[in-house]
């Protein structure tokens, strides 16, 4: 039989092949499908696993840096400056591990601290400190009271002379008077911490010289830097002339060297004419601050220190802590007023 041209040249159709589609049976089906989620999930574990190593080997990276002893020291001498200088007899605990401090992956430097107020011979736990130190040098802080009072029982406050607010004794002071009664009702087997205002600016020696004479410990001064005559400042009114204010607090020493931290709990009689050290230590500290911290009272700050660098340091009170008839004496002075009984504790005085 002949070819006819055509055949050669034949396309091939679609139904010139059998058509074979593979065959799935359902348990190979399923076999499939979790093998697959298998190794979904064994990929997405090992990602996670090494963000986990990742992560912990930062962590420790930040803990080796920042528990260094210059790292540490930097962050606990920040929370005892601001915190101590800012408040009147108040202390923040020294003695401490690494166990209250931590670093957040944001390389924040947090701890948790207990403070505490000289009562007699004493420390006498009042709350505790939470603060914060950011890598920028941002400051914060917040306190948690836990003292057995509900209405508080803190010394001050500490009101400004009133030759510097051009005003009068204004005799109508009944906390004043109700510290006065209960001070003379306690038993002589008692100690107390008494704050109590000076009528006039003294200097820290002049302050001293006045106390020599009596058998109690000084805990904080109200330094005077200028803060009556700043526009905006802020104050508390008592009475007509009577003007409470925030201030800085000339402290006992303590100092940071680069073997570690050295400190005196009271300025006693003994330190008259000697205070001069105190002095030069407060403004080294104070412009430690300044230059190092970002803090809320930084620029009052900055005001108070060109106003003690050009003038000098004057005080005008104190809280001062021992036996509670030695404390009577003090309010008999002419030098002092506006007297406020804090803590009472028994007899721990050595």
């Amino acid at each position: 039989m002949s070819k006819t041209p055509h055949d050669e040249e034949r396309l091939f159709q679609e139904d010139d092949f059998e058509q074979q589609r593979p065959e799935w049976g359902h348990k190979q089906f399923k076999r499939m499908v979790w093998k697959t989620r298998w190794k979904f999930f064994l990929n997405a574990g090992g990602a996670l696993f090494l963000v986990f190593l990742v992560y912990h080997i930062y962590v420790s990276a930040l803990h080796i840096y920042f528990d260094q002893s210059e790292v540490r020291n930097n962050f606990l001498r920040s929370i005892i400056s601001v915190v101590e200088m800012h408040g009147d007899g108040l202390r923040v605990e020294k003695r401490i591990s690494a166990q209250p401090f931590e670093v957040t992956p944001f390389l924040t430097q947090k701890a948790n601290l207990k403070i505490y107020r000289h009562v007699g011979s004493w420390e006498v736990i009042t709350g505790e400190i939470q603060a914060k130190l950011s890598i920028t040098g941002k400051f914060t802080y917040s306190i948690t009271n836990t003292g057995a009072y509900l209405n508080g029982n803190n010394p001050g406050p500490f009101y400004l002379p009133y030759s510097l607010v051009d005003g009068k004794p204004d005799h109508n002071d009944s906390e004043e008077n109700s510290s006065l009664k209960r001070l003379v009702e306690i038993d002589d087997g008692h100690v107390a911490e008494m704050s109590l205002s000076l009528k006039n600016l003294a200097s820290p020696d002049q302050l001293m010289k006045l106390l020599s004479d009596y058998d109690v410990a000084v805990t904080a001064m109200p330094i005077y830097s200028g803060e009556s005559t700043q526009p905006g400042a802020s104050y508390s009114l008592a009475g007509m002339f009577d003007y409470n204010i925030p201030h800085l607090t000339l402290k006992p020493l303590y100092e940071f060297n680069e073997n570690g931290a050295r400190w005196f709990n009271y300025f006693v009689p003994e330190d008259t004419g000697q205070m001069q050290e105190q002095i030069d230590a407060m403004m080294t500290e104070l412009k430690w601050m300044i230059n190092h911290l970002d803090y809320n009272e930084a620029t009052q700050d900055k005001q108070r220190l060109a106003y003690l660098e050009k003038t000098g340091v004057q005080v005008y009170g104190a809280v001062v802590t021992g036996p509670v008839r030695e404390l009577e004496k003090l309010t008999k002075l002419a030098e002092f007023h506006h007297f406020q009984l804090s803590r009472v504790e028994v007899w721990n005085w050595d």
